[in-house]
């Protein structure tokens, strides 16, 4: 009876995904507590909600910026011990935003939440790349964006329930969130390796499944990313363009979601968390089957439509469902909207890592990396931006809210149009 192959590799995805959990509750918790926090930033209402905008921004620019040197040294020295070391800073950070007294030492503080986590995506798709066979990286890839918004699902809820009555009730969720990724570092860096082959539970049949029968590649140390062959790739500027703007519509739920369930309808903050929390719910399925779909898009299509169509898909639906908030006057069928924008932002998230997979080579973290720079350069203006428009209107939040909203599905028809030059026949040119 022959040997059967050991099934390391789904608990290298298994543990990636918990890092991923991890990611999100810090990012999400702040907008639920954003009523609890506001009267620290300022001394006018106006000034408070541009300072609590520019706080939620603070956190993507640093994100943006350190993406492309965190998939290098990703790529360079490992996950192993790159994204361990991550996780237990970004964790650190958090966990001090409970100590935090004003806008400066918040805002210092979500910059470097938002420096170390910049590792996590990129990082976790060389996890991918490492550990999973390529016919199946579009829903591995889809299994640990889950995680992302499982975190983010379950945060605002978890968030209302760790706190306490008070002024410094809202400190706690920081402290629990962080201490929870401290200690979370240990297990990943204690079981995860960079190669299959290098760990002692994976027999040769499960390494030559991952590799696809080829011999270990020959270890050679990865220089700084190839950004001259990124500069010069049209798809891959393409594929940043569809971030950018993705990032720019989808932030909003993360952000501003529960501000604008507040202005315009009252709701209270148990409520707002619920309701915040159900479009990142709409988003697991959508990873699941963006994963899903992504594979079997590319085993139909090939690799000239197999990518692009349904992340071009993805952008439509989300366009749709922005449009619909503009006819809408009911805090639950706004909140159906945003479960529509989620589910399908998350559809595209998987067969984006999966091309970045296909045409990146050794530099898969890199690839991911610029991608999410700019993709979360979008992400980074959204808030301001947003909070900007709505007071164009400053008697009126519904009516500003509306110009955000026109704005958003705008910026989606651009993005679809873009996606279709996704093309994974040509590995970009990284020599």
């Amino acid at each position: 009876m022959s040997e059967r192959p050991t099934r390391v590799r789904y608990s290298m995805i298994a543990v990636t995904t918990g890092v991923a959990i991890m990611l999100y509750l810090d990012r999400v918790c702040l907008s639920i507590l954003s009523e609890r926090i506001i009267p620290l930033l300022g001394d006018t209402p106006d000034e408070r909600e541009r300072r609590f905008a520019d706080l939620t921004s603070a956190f993507f620019w640093t994100y943006a910026l350190f993406q492309l040197p965190a998939g290098w040294l990703g790529d360079r020295f490992g996950a192993r011990r790159v994204l361990s070391t991550y996780l237990f800073l970004w964790s650190a950070a958090t966990a001090l935003m409970g100590l935090a007294n004003g806008f400066l030492a918040l805002f210092v503080l979500r910059l470097a939440c938002g420096m170390f986590e910049a590792g996590a995506y990129p990082l976790a798709a060389g996890v991918v790349r490492a550990w999973m066979p390529a016919g199946v990286r579009g829903f591995a890839s889809g299994c640990v964006a889950v995680g992302g918004r499982l975190g983010g699902a379950i945060a605002p809820p978890l968030t209302v329930a760790l706190t306490t009555g008070g002024a410094d009730g809202w400190r706690w969720p920081f402290f629990a969130y962080g201490l929870v990724g401290v200690v979370g570092a240990i297990p990943f860096w204690l079981w995860y390796r960079d190669r299959p082959r290098d760990h002692p539970r994976v027999n040769p049949i499960e390494a030559d499944l991952i590799t696809g029968g080829h011999p270990p590649a020959v270890s050679t140390p990865i220089g700084l990313p190839p950004v001259g062959a990124f500069v010069a790739s049209v798809p891959l500027w393409l594929n940043s363009l569809v971030q950018f703007l993705a990032n720019f519509a989808w932030v909003f739920i993360i952000t501003l979601f529960p501000n604008y369930l507040s202005q315009v309808f009252g709701t209270s903050e148990g409520t707002r968390a619920t309701l915040q929390s159900l479009p990142l719910y709409a988003g697991i399925v959508g990873m699941l089957l963006g994963g899903w779909l992504s594979d079997r898009a590319m085993q139909r299509f090939g690799p000239r439509w197999g990518r692009g169509l349904p992340v071009a898909g993805s952008r439509v639906f989300v366009g749709a469902a922005y449009l619909g908030c503009l006819f809408l006057g009911d805090p639950v069928m706004v909140t159906v909207m945003m479960c529509v924008v989620a589910f399908a932002t998350d559809m595209g998230v998987a067969p984006v890592w999966a091309w970045s997979q296909d045409v990146g080579g050794r530099h898969t973290g890199g690839v991911i990396g610029w991608a999410n720079m700019w993709g979360n350069f979008g992400a980074a203006v959204a808030p301001s931006v947003f909070v900007r428009i709505r007071q164009l209107v400053p008697d009126d939040p519904a009516a500003g809210w509306q110009y955000v909203f026109a704005v958003c599905a705008a910026t989606q028809l651009i993005a679809a149009v873009a996606a279709l030059g996704l093309d994974a026949r040509k590995p970009l040119d990284t020599r």
